[in-house]
C-alpha cells in the first residue's frame, strides 16, 4: 500500500502536470498483486519491454509531466532527477520492494513511465503505471 507521502507526491505532480497541460496532463494507476511477481515482473508480453531503473529517464518523464514541454532538447535537470530519486525511495520504503524495471515510452504528444516492483520475501508484485499527454 502507498503511504500518505507518496500518494501526496503523486497527487502534486498530477495538478503541476494538468496546469501545464490543460487538455490533458498525467494520470497513473497503481497495482498490487499477491504472490504473482514471479511471472508479472518479467513479462515479455508486455507492450513497453522494461529495462533497469533509470533514474534519469523517469526524471525525465518527471520533468515533461509537470513542465507543458516535452523535448528531447531539454536536458534534465538535477531538480528532476532528484524528484525520481525520492519516487523510487518512497516505493521502496513503503512496499518494500526488492527489484525494479522502467517501461518509458515517449510518443513526443504523450508518454508513459511505468515502474515494475517485486518483493521477493512473498512474491508479491507491484506497479506504478504512469502516463501524461496535451490532450
Amino acid at each position: 500500500m502507498l503511504s500518505t507521502h507518496t500518494l501526496r507526491f503523486l497527487d502534486e505532480l498530477f495538478v503541476k502536470s494538468h496546469e501545464a497541460y490543460s487538455e490533458g496532463g498525467m494520470l497513473w494507476t497503481f497495482v498490487e498483486a499477491a504472490n504473482q511477481g514471479h511471472f508479472r515482473f518479467k513479462d515479455a508480453h508486455r507492450a513497453l519491454p522494461p529495462s533497469g531503473m533509470n533514474l534519469e529517464r523517469l526524471g525525465y518523464w518527471l520533468q515533461c509531466a509537470r513542465s507543458g514541454q516535452a523535448s528531447d532538447l531539454q536536458p534534465v535537470t538535477a531538480e528532476s532527477i532528484a524528484d525520481a530519486t525520492k519516487l523510487v525511495a518512497a516505493l521502496k520504503e513503503d512496499l518494500q520492494a526488492d527489484d525494479f524495471l522502467l517501461a518509458f515510452d515517449d510518443a513526443w504528444t504523450e508518454m508513459t513511465a511505468n515502474i515494475y516492483m517485486i518483493r521477493n520475501s512473498d512474491n508479491r508484485y507491484f506497479a506504478l503505471e504512469m502516463w501524461w499527454s496535451i490532450d
